[in-house]
């Protein structure tokens, strides 16, 4: 008996709407970087305060772009000087987070070293931190109060690298310490920390099912770039990001009890946000 040959699976079309959403993220970048950077830099080399938002329009636009709805439970708190510490799921982080208000973010030196990569996040707000380098890690810290007591809210990624978003990793402490030098350089500022949980869970209007998590989830030795098109070839997600209560800082409060405290209140948050329906 002669078997037919097999021919291999076509491969999966293109759908239309990821042509849309990278069309959208492409108007977002040129929007941003051509149109809305050039007065930014000048607003910040004045000192002025002036476009401090427009980060979060071109945030907006991005998720736009991508697909991403983004749904805020409560807001980002009025204390300052503020550090935002939040789960790490994926690269899709930093543009829901960026969505919702003006903030820094605490950045890999990597990021910096591609010259796009580097304007992007000049312009959003970044404090480059070289985590093969620990020595540079009190110079870090001291840019970090510095951004904090200038106003701005700083987000750090407490478990210092992304995981699968079914599951949190324990907070590493290093860059708690910033927070509490702030609170020492002004004693009567309300300095505090806020925990966030960021919930990914819905795909194509869908619950999202475990094994589909890594489809937003970037972890483990996947390159950015093979991630990013396995996301926008397919369907958008939905984010809930859960803002909790902020945690008063005080000079006396050391770095390992900041993430202690910080740590368990993202799990009371996640295991709240995961009874909730998504």
């Amino acid at each position: 008996m002669t078997l037919a040959a097999t021919a291999p699976p076509s491969p999966r079309p293109v759908a239309a709407t990821t042509y849309v959403r990278l069309a959208g993220l492409v108007l977002a970048l040129a929007a941003f970087v051509v149109a809305l950077g050039p007065p930014r830099r000048l607003a910040q080399a004045l000192g002025s305060r002036l476009g401090e938002r427009t980060p979060v329009w071109f945030q907006r636009l991005l998720c736009a772009g991508l697909g991403v709805s983004v749904r805020p439970h409560g807001a980002v708190a009025a204390e300052r000087p503020l550090l935002i510490v939040a789960n790490h799921v994926s690269w899709l982080d930093i543009p829901v987070l960026g969505s919702l208000a003006p903030m820094s973010f605490l950045a890999k030196k990597e990021v910096g070293d591609h010259p796009l990569g580097r304007a992007l996040v000049a312009l959003q707000g970044v404090v480059y931190v070289d985590r093969e380098r620990r020595r540079f890690i009190p110079a870090v810290n001291a840019r970090m109060a510095e951004t904090m007591r200038a106003g701005s809210p700083v987000v750090l990624f407490a478990e210092a690298t992304t995981g699968d978003g079914a599951r949190l990793l324990r907070f590493r402490s290093s860059h708690f310490e910033a927070i509490r030098q702030a609170a020492i350089a002004d004693p009567h500022a309300a300095a505090a920390i806020q925990p966030v949980y960021l919930r990914y869970g819905r795909l194509g209007g869908l619950p999202i099912v475990r094994f589909a998590l890594a489809r937003v989830a970037w972890y483990g030795d996947t390159t950015f770039a093979p991630h990013f098109w396995r996301y926008v070839g397919g369907a958008g997600a939905a984010c809930d990001v859960v803002f909790g209560d902020p945690i008063r800082v005080t000079p006396d409060m050391d770095r390992k009890t900041a993430a202690r405290l910080t740590e368990a209140a993202v799990r009371r948050l996640a295991s709240e946000a995961r009874g909730r329906r998504a």
